[in-house]
């Protein structure tokens, strides 16, 4: 692609997803600035913009090692700065509402740190390229140009209201769930996006505490699962600075919602290993609530050819998934495929759309398949394929107790270095089918009752890849 072709190209927002695609930018055109409503904070402090900062945050296997091609030293600048790094195989003792899956060594590594330890990390690598800059404390109002090309961004700064220009060679919109994406199009003269949405009504808050000398060993973090009929979960995740952080989560009415309840809303989990862990932990921050759990996934058909949504702002999903991070870092890379499969800008929102719905499909059939069988969920009825795949997950959920192999599938899988139908392989099929034989029509809290305590090592044979 020649420079002289696309000299500048302007990220809405500098949260994961614009500075992954700032980074992917930086590489293609002269010039890429970052805009950002926000004061950047020169540490790790939760912003205002980010809602999300104040609960678990992770990148998926597959994400981080994204985020490290495209910055390298990532991993080890977190660890320095103090972040934990995790086997999931290993480390991460998982119960589901059918039991404690197996654990296990796998290649399965994560690093653990906030959000806003990650967000300086990826900040600090992105803005030190000598191509990028960062206008801060700056919102966009609008979109200059009409429905086949966008010639500049609207930017007003927070402590004036007149909106002046930014011209623009691209722009992308990396502003998240708020974004005003649908209304900019209109104005010029677009049809608006079509937006399809699943609303679990899940809630969940979260609380950092210090982690105490004594704490449980033969697992570094826990999840309990939600469930169609489990409607209360839990993570507790190792951070920075010797710290755990708790988010407790709940379907429907029963959700986690004054500090003084937070105790008390982890006692009434699937199992008591998260609320004893916390019980002789010092409390280190208040809990903080939130609510936005809708998936949401907007259809574009009709743009400018400049103007591209990426991470949030063309699709979200339920946080509890831990699937958004890495979905931005997948974007960014895909539109950095689409800028160089021909040269200049033309067509080039119609040709990411195109292949982006491809690469979100399977994140989006997860996510909504499980949040559609709650009976809390507002959304279309589960399809047939979706009642197929839902059973069979389960099925697969129950193996993962038994058989170490198919956890270890079932987490490359949902980590998304494998795809869904990686699990029909005929021999995962067959240990799935072998380890549910006697659990299958049984009830759940048999199944529970033969299950290990969390920690219980095993062996496994790696993955093929």
């Amino acid at each position: 692609m020649s420079r002289r072709e696309t000299r500048h190209a302007v990220v809405l927002g500098a949260g994961i997803a614009g500075l992954l695609t700032a980074r992917v930018l930086a590489a293609r055109f002269d010039q890429v600035t970052v805009v950002e409503r926000d004061e950047l904070p020169d540490t790790s402090v939760r912003r205002r913009g980010v809602p999300q900062g104040s609960h678990i945050n992770a990148f998926a296997v597959h994400g981080r090692r994204i985020v490290e091609e495209l910055l390298p030293g990532f991993s080890d600048d977190m660890v320095a700065l103090g972040a934990t790094t995790m086997d999931l195989g290993a480390d991460f003792a998982i119960r589901h509402p059918f039991g404690w899956a197996r654990q296990f060594p796998s290649e399965l590594h994560v690093v653990c740190g906030s959000r806003g330890l990650t967000e300086l990390v990826i900040r600090q690598k992105v803005t030190g390229l000598s191509n990028v800059s960062v206008v801060s404390q700056s919102a966009a109002t609008g979109l200059v140009g009409d429905n086949s090309q966008v010639d500049a961004v609207l930017l007003r700064t927070t402590d004036d209201d007149k909106a002046v220009p930014l011209t623009a060679d691209l722009v992308v919109d990396a502003t998240g769930r708020g974004s005003r994406a649908g209304r900019w199009l209109a104005e010029l003269g677009c049809r608006a996006p079509v937006e399809e949405t699943v609303d679990p009504h899940v809630g969940y808050a979260s609380r950092i505490y210090r982690i105490p000398a004594e704490h449980p060993t033969g697992w570094k973090a826990c999840y309990l699962q939600l469930g169609p009929n489990q409607p209360r979960g839990g993570m507790l995740l190792p951070i920075e600075n010797n710290q755990w952080l708790v988010t407790l989560l709940g379907a429907g009415p029963d959700q986690p919602r004054r500090e003084d309840d937070f105790a008390a809303f982890a006692r009434r989990l699937s199992s008591p290993v998260l609320a004893e862990a916390i019980s002789h932990a010092e409390p280190l921050s208040e809990v903080v609530a939130n609510r936005s759990t809708t998936n949401r996934r907007r259809h574009i058909t009709d743009t400018p050819s400049n103007f591209v949504l990426v991470g949030d702002a063309a699709c979200c999903f339920n946080p509890i998934y831990a699937q958004g991070m890495t979905m931005a870092a997948i974007a960014a890379v895909l539109l950095g495929h689409c800028l160089d499969q021909r040269p200049g800008l033309d067509n080039l929102a119609h040709r990411y759309y195109q292949q982006a719905r491809a690469k979100t499909r399977w994140a989006w059939m997860l996510a909504t398949t499980a949040d559609a069988r709650s009976p809390h969920t507002d959304g279309p009825p589960l399809s047939a394929a979706q009642r197929i795949a839902g059973r069979y997950l389960d099925r697969v959920l129950i193996a993962g107790t038994e058989d170490p192999e198919v956890q270890s599938r079932f987490l490359a899988m949902y980590n998304m270095l494998q795809s869904p139908t990686s699990l029909l392989a005929p021999r995962t099929v067959l240990r799935t089918y072998r380890a549910t034989r006697f659990a299958a029509n049984s009830h759940q809290s048999e199944t529970a009752a033969r299950l290990p305590e969390p920690g219980t090592s095993l062996s496994v044979d790696p993955i093929d890849r």
